[in-house]
C-alpha cells in the first residue's frame, strides 16, 4: 500500500532531483482501503516550495492539491468541487486570483511544469 508514496518521491527525484531538494514528509498514513500523503519540498535556488497533498483509494487518486511558490508566483493546482463553471470541472488551477482550467491533473505533468518555470 505505500506504492503511491514511492512513487511521488520518484517522481520528486525525477523531475527536481537537479535542484538537490529538501524533501520531507509531513504527514502519511494508510486506513485500508485509503493512502493519504502530504509531502514539502523545499528548493533553494530558486526559492521554492512545493507541497504534494493527494487522497489514494485502491492506487486510484481521488483528491489531491498540489501548491507551489516560486519567487513571488503562487499556483494551486486541485479537484475540489468548487468550481463547476470551470470547462474542466473539477479540475482547476489557481493562480494570480483567478482560476483557469487544468487539462492534465496528474503529478507527472504538475512536476514537469513545475521544473520549467524552476528553469526560467
Amino acid at each position: 500500500m505505500l506504492q503511491r508514496l514511492f512513487k511521488v518521491l520518484r517522481f520528486i527525484d525525477v523531475y527536481l532531483a537537479e535542484f538537490k531538494p529538501s524533501v520531507t514528509v509531513m504527514e502519511h498514513y494508510i486506513a485500508e482501503p485509503i493512502e493519504y500523503l502530504n509531502v514539502k519540498v523545499v528548493v533553494r535556488t530558486p526559492p521554492s516550495l512545493i507541497v504534494i497533498r493527494e487522497y489514494v483509494v485502491q492506487e486510484n487518486v481521488v483528491a489531491y492539491g498540489y501548491y507551489a511558490r516560486i519567487g513571488d508566483h503562487e499556483e494551486w493546482w486541485n479537484n475540489r468541487p468548487h468550481h463547476p463553471e470551470v470547462e474542466t470541472h473539477p479540475h482547476h488551477i489557481h493562480v494570480k486570483g483567478g482560476v483557469k482550467p487544468l487539462h492534465s491533473p496528474d503529478l507527472e505533468a504538475f512536476l514537469k511544469y513545475i521544473k520549467k518555470r524552476l528553469l526560467k
